[in-house]
C-alpha cells in the first residue's frame, strides 16, 4: 500500500487525499458485493470463472476511479504564476566572493474587488528575498534595499524588519530597506563550516500589488546591499527571479574590530538599550537617550517600539506608559504561561507601547524616581544649550515568553520611533549590538561595572518637506510698507475648499502680524486695495503654524545695520527654554550683539547664530485673551529683540538687495518655512513719492536757473 501511495502529489490537501482513498475502496467493495450477489442468483455458478472475471473488472474500475478522482484534485497553485517553490540558487552564487542577494517571485492571486482596469486591479503576492554571505568577511548589521515599483503594500516580512515603516500594512511602492531581525549579522562560511543558518537569511514576503496584467510578472526595479564599503553591479534577471553579487569596494579598508560587536555610531540622537540584570524569564533594562545635534531637541517626548517576541513591561522607573493595559496579557500567550501572575500590577502588555517621561515632581519618588537624568517632563535639550539636560534615562522590567526562557536569550525591541511637540522629526534605525555600556560602580568606589548586553539605536533629523513644517517666517523691512507673510499652508492645510492652498499669501500691513489669521482677511483685502494689488478669489489659505517668526530689517547705515526678530506663539502650549537659530549667508561674520536674548555664534553649523531667552524670559507663553474677549481677538505670546550687525567684516554687503535676511530659520530644532522672496525697495509707495518729489525739485531748480540766465 505504501508503495502505491508514493506517487501521489505532495501539494494535495490531506482531506482530499483521504477522501480519494475512501471513495476508491467504497467503489471496490460495492462492485465486489454486487457481482457476488448477481452470481449467486444465477443458475450456473463457476467459482474460478467468477474470481478471474470479476476481480479483473473490479481492478479496472478501481484504476479508472483512482485516476479520475486524482485528476480532479485541485493543486495549490496561485493565479498568475505556475511555480510555487523558489527556484534553485543560480550558478552565479558559486563564483560570488562577497554578499549574494536574490529575489524570487513565487505566486499571486487576484484580490477583491475585481475591476476591468488592469492597472487598478489588486493582487495578493508572495515572494522570497535571500541574502547570503559568500565572502571572507563577516557582515555586521546587514541592510538590503528592494526597489518595489508596483504600489506594493507589504503585510508580512518574516526574518527581517522594515527600516522605513512603523508597522504592517506598509506602503513600499517607492522601495524599502530591510534589516535583520533577529539575525542581524551574517558570519562567514569559513567560521561556521558552511552552516547556512548562520551565513544566510531568507525573507518571506507577502503583500498586495497593483497592475501588471498576466502573464506579466511584477518584479522590483533593483536589489542592492546598503551597507557601507560594498558596491553592487547591475542585477541579473531571469523571468521570475533576479540576483546580484555585491563585493567590497577595494578603496574601503575593512575595520578591524577589537571586539565581536560593532562600534557605536554617531547620530543626532543616540539611544542605548542596556540589559543590567538577567533572569530566566525576565530582565532589567535601562534606556538612555542622548541628544548629539547642537540644534536637536525634544519636548514632551514620546518613545515607542515594537516587541517582536511577545514580551511585556512589568514595572518602570523614570518613565511610564501612556496606557496601562494588561488585557493583551490575559487573553494572549502571556496569560497562558504565567497563569498564576496578578496582571493587574503589570505596567503594559501592548505590542507597541507608547512611553512618556515623568514630571519633575516625581524625580525623588522612591518608587518610580530616584534615577539620574530622569523625570524632566519630556525635555531633551541640545548640548550647546545645556549639556546636563541633553540626556534622559529610564528603566523597565521585561518579562519573556517561551522559547526564550534562559538568561542569555535577550532580544531588544524593534521599530523604534520618537517624537515631540514642535520639534524636528527623527528617523531611527534598527538596534545594533555594540560593546556593553560601562557605568560607574554604584558602591562609590573607583570601579567600573558593565551591562550584560547593549544595543544602540541611532536616530537622525529629517528635513521637513513642503507644507510639513511646524513653524514659519515672515519678512519685512523699513524700506517697504508691506509685510511678506508666511507661505500659504506652510504647516499644512485642512482641505477647506473655501480657500486656495496654491495661491501666494497676500501682503499685509505691519499691524496685521498681531492678529490671528482668521481675522486678517479684511485687513489683507483693504491693504490690497490701497496698494492696488491683485485680490485672488478664493483667498489664499492660512499658514496653520503654531509658531511664527518675523524678521524685520530695522535700519541700514554706513558702518552697520540692525534687524528685529519677533517670535509669536499662536498655540496654547507654553515653550520653556525656547531657542531659535538663523543661518546668514553673507551677514554672519558681521554679527555684533543681541539685546534681549542670549546670542552665540556656531560657525561649524553653516554660519548659524543661536538665540535663547535670558533667565526669567525663557518662557514663550501661549495665546491669551485680548483686553476685551468679546470684541478683541486672542493675543499671541511674544518675544522680540533687536540684533545689531557691523559692515566692517562684511564689505560689499547690500541690505536693500536682500543680504540682510536669513536663508534658514529654526525654532526648537524644527526648520521653519520661509518666504521665497524678500521685500524690495522698488515696491515701496513711499519711495515712489520721494522719487516724484525729487524730480519735481530738479525741474523747479532747472526752471529757476533758466529764468536767472535770461
Amino acid at each position: 500500500m505504501s508503495t502505491f501511495l508514493h506517487p501521489f502529489p505532495e501539494s494535495v490537501s490531506p482531506a482530499i487525499y483521504h477522501l480519494c482513498l475512501l471513495s476508491i475502496w467504497i467503489c471496490f467493495a460495492s462492485i465486489t458485493v454486487l457481482s457476488f450477489l448477481h452470481v449467486l442468483s444465477s443458475k450456473h455458478f463457476d467459482p474460478n470463472a467468477f474470481r478471474k472475471k470479476n476481480m479483473n473488472r473490479a481492478f479496472g474500475v478501481l484504476t479508472f476511479v483512482f485516476f479520475f478522482l486524482c485528476s480532479k484534485v485541485p493543486l495549490s497553485k496561485s493565479q498568475g504564476f505556475d511555480d510555487e517553490k523558489p527556484a534553485a540558487p543560480p550558478p552565479e552564487v558559486e563564483s560570488c566572493n562577497g554578499i549574494f542577494l536574490s529575489y524570487e517571485f513565487i505566486s499571486r492571486k487576484k484580490e477583491y474587488p475585481h475591476v476591468k482596469n488592469a492597472t487598478a486591479q489588486s493582487w495578493a503576492f508572495n515572494a522570497t528575498a535571500t541574502i547570503l554571505n559568500t565572502g571572507t568577511i563577516e557582515l555586521k548589521a546587514w541592510k538590503m534595499f528592494i526597489g518595489f515599483q508596483h504600489d506594493e503594500i507589504l503585510v508580512g516580512a518574516s526574518g527581517a524588519v522594515l527600516m522605513e515603516a512603523d508597522d504592517f500594512p506598509a506602503p513600499v511602492g517607492n522601495g524599502t530597506q530591510f534589516s535583520g531581525s533577529p539575525q542581524a549579522d551574517l558570519k562567514t562560511s569559513i567560521d561556521t563550516a558552511g552552516d547556512l543558518s548562520q551565513i544566510q537569511v531568507q525573507i518571506i514576503i507577502s503583500g498586495t500589488q497593483f497592475g501588471v496584467k498576466p502573464p506579466g510578472i511584477p518584479m522590483p526595479s533593483t536589489i542592492r546591499l546598503v551597507n557601507d564599503g560594498y558596491k553592487c553591479p547591475a542585477h541579473t534577471r531571469r523571468k521570475a527571479s533576479m540576483h546580484v553579487c555585491c563585493t567590497r569596494n577595494p578603496k574601503t579598508k575593512a575595520k578591524v574590530l577589537k571586539t565581536k560587536f560593532l562600534p557605536r555610531q554617531n547620530g543626532d540622537l543616540s539611544i542605548s538599550y542596556d540589559v543590567l540584570q538577567a533572569y530566566q524569564n525576565n530582565y532589567l533594562a535601562q534606556v538612555t537617550m542622548e541628544s548629539k545635534n547642537p540644534l536637536g531637541r525634544l519636548d514632551r517626548w514620546n518613545l515607542t517600539w515594537e516587541w517582536m517576541r511577545g514580551e511585556f513591561i512589568f514595572t518602570m522607573r523614570g518613565a511610564y506608559t501612556r496606557r496601562k493595559d494588561f488585557a493583551d496579557c490575559i487573553y494572549g500567550m502571556a496569560g497562558q504561561y504565567y497563569n498564576d501572575m496578578d496582571f493587574s500590577k503589570v505596567m503594559n502588555c501592548q505590542k507597541r507601547p507608547i512611553i512618556g517621561d515623568l514630571p519633575r515632581e516625581r524625580a525623588n519618588d522612591t518608587d518610580v524616581g530616584k534615577l539620574p537624568y530622569c523625570c524632566r517632563n519630556g525635555s531633551l535639550l541640545p548640548p550647546i544649550m545645556d549639556a546636563s539636560k541633553s540626556k534622559s534615562v529610564f528603566q523597565l522590567q521585561v518579562f519573556k515568553l517561551p522559547p526564550d526562557l534562559n538568561r542569555t536569550a535577550l532580544y531588544p525591541p524593534e521599530k523604534w520611533k520618537i517624537f515631540g511637540v514642535l520639534n524636528p522629526d527623527y528617523k531611527c534605525g534598527a538596534p545594533l549590538r555594540v560593546d556593553p555600556t560601562e557605568f560607574p560602580d554604584p558602591s562609590g568606589l573607583q570601579a567600573t561595572s558593565t551591562a550584560i548586553a547593549s544595543w544602540q539605536v541611532v536616530c537622525n533629523i529629517t528635513k521637513p518637506t513642503k507644507r510639513n513644517t511646524r513653524c514659519c517666517v515672515s519678512f519685512s523691512a523699513y524700506y517697504n510698507d508691506s509685510v511678506i507673510p508666511c507661505n500659504s499652508c506652510a504647516c499644512g492645510c485642512d482641505g477647506d475648499e473655501k480657500c486656495n492652498p496654491d495661491a501666494p499669501a497676500m501682503l499685509l500691513p505691519p499691524e496685521a502680524l498681531l492678529v490671528p489669521f482668521e481675522n486678517r482677511a479684511e485687513k489683507a483685502i483693504a491693504w490690497a486695495k490701497i496698494k492696488h494689488l491683485h485680490i485672488p478669489k478664493p483667498l489664499p489659505c492660512g499658514d496653520n503654524c503654531g509658531v511664527s517668526i518675523n524678521w524685520h530689517v530695522n535700519s541700514d547705515y554706513m558702518s552697520g545695520w540692525t534687524a528685529r526678530m519677533t517670535l509669536f506663539n499662536w498655540g496654547d502650549l507654553n515653550f520653556e527654554d525656547w531657542f531659535a537659530a538663523i543661518q546668514m549667508k553673507k551677514a554672519y561674520r558681521g554679527y555684533e550683539n543681541v539685546y534681549s536674548f542670549n546670542g552665540t555664534l556656531v560657525p561649524e553649523l553653516n554660519n548659524t547664530i543661536f538665540f535663547q531667552g535670558l533667565p526669567g524670559s525663557n518662557f514663550l507663553v501661549g495665546e491669551t485673551n485680548g483686553s476685551n474677549p468679546r470684541k478683541d481677538p486672542r493675543v499671541p505670546g511674544k518675544q522680540q529683540s533687536v540684533i545689531s550687525f557691523t559692515k566692517k567684516l562684511t564689505p560689499g554687503i547690500k541690505i536693500v538687495k536682500g543680504d540682510g535676511f536669513p536663508s534658514r530659520v529654526f525654532f526648537n530644532g524644527e526648520e521653519c518655512s520661509i518666504p521665497t522672496h524678500y521685500p524690495t525697495k522698488n515696491g515701496n509707495d513711499r519711495v515712489f513719492v520721494n522719487l516724484v518729489v525729487d524730480i519735481f525739485l530738479v525741474l523747479m531748480t532747472t526752471l529757476l536757473l533758466l529764468e536767472n540766465h535770461h
